[in-house]
């Protein structure tokens, strides 16, 4: 170890950085900042391949400025090969089989280990949904990846079994919470109905569905918090107009939302997007020591632990999130007992044990086994 401190190995994270405030560009961030780089004597550089302030849609069509986008990240990654030990290309489902491609091909040329993190758990049937020579080049340049980084369980399953991917490249690497993000759990409060959303404010995430289901109630309340996609903002902030117990807060400070959960009872998180993985926003709920109503969508059932860690309802069903609520205000003791073991849950998913334990060790290896391809 001390010898690769010596050396300092150099890495390039390739990905999106804030703005617009996001699962994706937000974990981007925290992972440059991560106290274990130094520590291991990485040194990380940065591409950012954000798409500035504009929230998408899912499904939207590539534009012009998103291929100028991608063309300009192929090429200021492949600017800087020559003085990189390793890459480490993190993002969403599109961009890793679009652009991202173009990059493992730069990396393969280069011969410059790459680690592919994709966000979500959509990969697989994206990969399915190609041309069958962009399939085929997809599955060729991932499987030659150092490792592919599954955020969930059942991504990682699907990568081997429906797309192809060698099972030795497929590593199950979830989200973390940065060691600071961590606000102190507030125990031994009892249920008074306050609720918040924290995530991008568009339909897919369950927002119309929680005005359905507590506008006009006296007994619950919801701040929400994230930035809009222009599609959904009028009818939303129209829809709460005239209801004083839910309101727009408007976008929270990356870093301040386990600390602003604190504040609250439970997250809303009554989620069908399409490319859903393990929403961070969720982990920072238990963080603060609060459960989460969330939906039986993809892989949440493997991070809310239904009766555990919070409570799971059926897409849209605003319905099934009243009762919800209804059940944690019925049942004080329950209530406590879900926050505790979300508390308890969030520990496996720290900085410490993804950072530290998983990841850094595999980016030193990779490094390591260029230098003895080198000699």
């Amino acid at each position: 170890m001390s010898n690769e401190r010596t050396a300092h190995t150099r890495a390039l994270l390739v990905g999106p950085f804030p703005p617009p405030v996001g699962g994706d560009t937000v974990l981007t961030a925290n992972l440059s900042r991560s106290r274990f780089w130094s520590g291991s004597g990485i040194v990380i550089e940065r591409v950012d391949t954000s798409a500035g302030d504009r929230v998408r849609l899912p499904d939207e069509r590539l534009r012009p400025g998103d291929l100028l986008r991608g063309v300009r990240a192929v090429m200021r990654t492949a600017a800087r090969l020559g003085r990189s030990d390793v890459v480490l290309l993190w993002g969403n489902n599109r961009f890793v089989v679009t652009a991202g491609l173009g990059i493992m091909l730069c990396c393969r040329l280069a011969r410059r280990p790459i680690l592919v993190k994709v966000f979500g758990g959509y990969l697989a049937e994206r990969i399915g949904r190609l041309p069958h020579p962009w399939r085929r080049s997809a599955v060729a340049l991932l499987g030659g990846a150092e490792c592919v980084l599954a955020e969930t369980r059942a991504l990682a399953r699907a990568l081997v079994v429906e797309a192809g991917l060698p099972a030795d490249r497929v590593v199950f690497l979830p989200n973390f919470i940065p060691s600071v993000a961590a606000a102190e759990a507030r125990h031994g409060r009892r249920f008074s109905g306050k609720c918040v959303f924290f995530g991008q404010m568009k339909r897919e995430k369950g927002i119309f569905d929680i005005v359905e289901a507590l506008g006009g109630r006296d007994d619950c309340s919801c701040d929400f918090f994230g930035p809009f996609v222009e599609r959904d903002r009028p009818a939303f902030l129209d829809a709460i107009r005239e209801r004083s117990n839910l309101r727009y807060r408007g976008v929270a400070e990356p870093g301040t939302v386990s600390r602003a959960a604190g504040e609250y009872d439970v997250l809303l998180l009554p989620t069908y997007h399409p490319s859903e993985g393990y929403p961070a926003v969720v982990l920072e709920a238990y963080a603060a020591g609060i459960p989460v109503i969330s939906t039986r969508w993809r892989s949440i059932p493997e991070i809310v632990i239904d009766g555990e860690t919070g409570l799971l309802v059926s897409a849209r069903a605003p319905s099934e999130i009243l009762g919800a609520l209804d059940a944690l205000r019925s049942d004080p003791e329950r209530y406590e007992a879900m926050a505790r073991k979300a508390s308890a849950f969030v520990r496996s998913f720290s900085e410490d044990e993804v950072v530290g334990r998983l990841l850094v060790p595999r980016v030193l290896a990779a490094a390591r086994r260029r230098r003895r391809v080198r000699c």
